[in-house]
């Protein structure tokens, strides 16, 4: 194992290969603009056939047109669930941890001695690690392994100050639920991990976009072959076709665009471990 941090580790998380606003901006270029140019490839087939005396019918490719859009609305309907899917994954992992670190934090009360406090210290700066930034610090690789390291330094201190709070003569049922919530909150750290990071979103994004302009670029082409003007239908069809995928590529990004992930539940968890500490003095 090469790796000389725990981060290191975490390397194959992938990030979108674009931020938000650029890939909003390339498929707002992008898909109409493919649309054009398909007429115009179709207007300068046709100039070229009448010169020579053919018909252009035979080329305006019905079949080949229909069975793009029916590929097209099949990949944007198994995308979009796709995308769903990650978001309530990482919404239900980001939860299930605030309540871990609720239930640990509350059950270490039980917990004699300075031990108790020292665990509830710790818990409370490791909760706070697990904070995302909203200001898209994490939109490289550097970040997100740093990140990453800051908050497994935190979570290092959990376990060794769990074994001493809990140390003799705490009564073992005292040791086994104190010591049990501290390990659901390790565990929920894997469960968070798991979701950070979508491997086949690039490639199905990708994939997306090139059909959707195969599309748009044969949906012109075929105007242009048969002599017909590029109408606005085409047009709206093609910033219909941007809604759909810019929502997509929003919903699969937790902090950035418009549909961002709610912390609220691990904020409000980490505003009563502040409360409760406070109050001790």
């Amino acid at each position: 194992m090469d790796a000389t941090t725990a981060a290191e580790l975490y390397s194959g998380l992938t990030l979108p290969a674009l931020p938000f606003l650029p890939t909003v901006l390339m498929l707002l270029v992008a898909l109409p603009l493919a649309a054009v140019l398909g007429f115009m490839t179709g207007a300068a087939r046709r100039r070229t056939l009448d010169a020579g005396g053919e018909s252009p019918e035979a080329l305006v490719g019905e079949t080949t047109l229909g069975a793009i859009l029916a590929l097209l609305g099949l990949i944007l309907a198994f995308t979009f669930a796709n995308a769903l899917s990650v978001s309530q994954d990482r919404k239900a992992a980001l939860n299930d941890e605030a309540a871990a670190l609720g239930t640990a934090f509350l059950r270490a009360d039980y917990l004699p001695g300075p031990g108790r406090a020292e665990l509830q210290s710790a818990l409370l700066d490791y909760a706070r690690s697990r904070v995302v930034p909203e200001d898209g610090r994490l939109g490289t690789a550097e970040a997100l392994r740093a990140f990453i390291g800051e908050s497994l330094r935190l979570q290092a201190r959990l376990w060794p100050l769990t074994l001493e709070a809990t140390a003799d003569p705490v009564p073992p049922p005292i040791k086994s639920f104190a010591a049990g919530a501290v390990n659901d909150v390790l565990d929920a750290h894997l469960a968070r991990m798991q979701t950070l990071s979508a491997p086949v979103a690039n490639i199905t994004q990708a994939m997306m976009l090139s059909i959707a302009v195969v599309a748009l670029f044969l949906l012109g082409n075929r105007a242009g072959i048969a002599g017909r003007p590029l109408t606005w239908r085409t047009f709206v069809f093609a910033y219909s076709l941007f809604a759909v995928m810019v929502t997509i590529t929003d919903i699969q990004r937790a902090t950035e665009g418009f549909v961002r992930l709610n912390d609220s539940n691990l904020r409000a968890t980490i505003f009563d471990m502040e409360q409760a500490l406070a109050a001790r003095g």
